[in-house]
C-alpha cells in the first residue's frame, strides 16, 4: 500500500516518465523535423516555467515547480532521442 501513496520524489519522477513515453509515441508518428521542432518549443516552455518559478513564485513552492518542470524537460529529450534512435 505504501507504493501507491506517491510520497517524496515519486510524482516528480512519474511526470518525467509519462512525458518521455508520450513524446516517444509521438516520435513514431511524425517526421524527424517536426519532432525536433516540438521538442525545442516544449523545452522553451519548460525554461520559461523554471524562470517563472524562480522569479515570481519563489520559496519552496517555486523549487517544487522547478523540479517538476526539469523532470518534464528531461523526459522530453529522453523520449525524443530514444524515438529517433529506435525509428531508424
Amino acid at each position: 500500500m505504501d507504493a501507491l501513496m506517491l510520497e517524496g520524489w515519486s510524482p516528480i519522477l512519474l511526470i518525467g516518465i509519462v512525458v518521455g513515453i508520450i513524446i516517444f509515441f509521438i516520435s513514431r508518428k511524425i517526421s524527424r523535423k517536426a519532432l525536433f521542432l516540438i521538442s525545442v518549443i516544449l523545452s522553451f516552455v519548460c525554461v520559461g516555467i523554471v524562470i517563472y518559478s524562480i522569479e515570481v513564485v519563489g520559496g519552496w513552492e517555486g523549487m517544487g515547480l522547478g523540479l517538476v518542470t526539469f523532470s518534464s524537460l528531461l523526459g522530453i529529450w529522453v523520449g525524443t532521442i530514444s524515438g529517433v534512435i529506435i525509428k531508424k
